[in-house]
């Protein structure tokens, strides 16, 4: 084979490469659709259970039930208002929280020093449950909005520090010495390197907050509100209404399914955009 022949070759197999689109992912309509039909059958076989007596609806209450008071609730508005409250809490914590705790992680970059001597604070600090602080939120900020915005910060903040600390710390060293090398100071490695390396850590943790913050805000909601799903499912709770009670837990589940597509959506974007 000539050199001629070869180049021809070569120039053919790149051109097919380039031309060559990758191959889409196969749409999870087969999962989502099993998903959906354990669901359903779950609930069909719930209330079959319930309409003979199988199941006490007292204790377990049924799907209808629980539908009956959601409609009402909603027709009345007040079940705007529960989640309303519940969102504005659980929105300005978790910004508080969960960002701010992630910006405070990278920034322990900055210096070891700093990280070393705040590491044992930090590890006691998050080993605190949240039932033990939310009284005493309770009583220093009041029994409205900003208690629960703080006890949800509360919630959210070590994991969101610990996290985005720990991807600061795996960022690949090569590349910051490299940097060095080239004459970048410590800034320009934090923000070229140190926050793109580190936010799949970061966005880990705001996953994982996001069930925290939910529960922070449903937690300080027990302990004192005048609205907001916890204090429906603590109305429900106090007059042994299982409907309620099961309802206000829909409502809970509903709220964390939507936070998580969110975050779900924006690590999409950011991952599009670092590709």
């Amino acid at each position: 084979m000539t050199a001629v022949q070869t180049q021809a070759g070569n120039r053919t197999a790149i051109t097919t490469t380039l031309k060559t689109k990758p191959a889409r992912p196969r749409p999870r309509v087969g999962l989502i659709s099993l998903q959906v039909g354990i669901i359903v059958a779950f609930l069909a076989i719930w209330q079959i259970g319930a309409s003979n007596g199988w199941i006490s609806t007292f204790l377990f209450s049924s799907p209808a039930q629980i539908i009956t008071i959601l409609t009402q609730n909603a027709s009345t508005g007040q079940l705007w208002t529960d989640i309303g409250v519940t969102g504005y809490e659980v929105l300005v914590g978790y910004a508080i929280g969960a960002v701010g705790g992630s910006v405070i992680g990278l920034l322990l970059w900055y210096s070891k020093f700093v990280a070393d001597l705040s590491a044992p604070f930090i590890t006691a600090i998050g080993s605190i449950p949240v039932l033990a602080v939310a009284p005493m939120m309770i009583i220093w900020f009041g029994t409205g909005e900003l208690s629960k915005i703080v006890i949800v910060a509360f919630s959210c903040v070590i994991i969101s520090l610990t996290n985005a600390y720990r991807g600061a710390q795996k960022v690949d060293g090569d590349i910051l010495n490299l940097m060095r090398s080239f004459g970048g100071t410590k800034t320009q490695a934090f923000v070229k390197a140190i926050v793109p390396g580190a936010m799949p850590w970061v966005l880990a943790g705001l996953k994982l907050n996001v069930g925290f913050a939910i529960i922070g805000a449903v937690v300080g909601e027990f302990i004192s509100s005048n609205a907001g799903v916890g204090h429906m499912i603590v109305t429900g709770s106090l007059s042994f209404s299982m409907s309620v009670v099961l309802a206000g837990v829909v409502v809970v589940m509903v709220m964390v399914l939507v936070f998580a597509f969110l975050i779900d959506t924006l690590e999409r974007i950011l991952f599009r955009w670092e590709r």
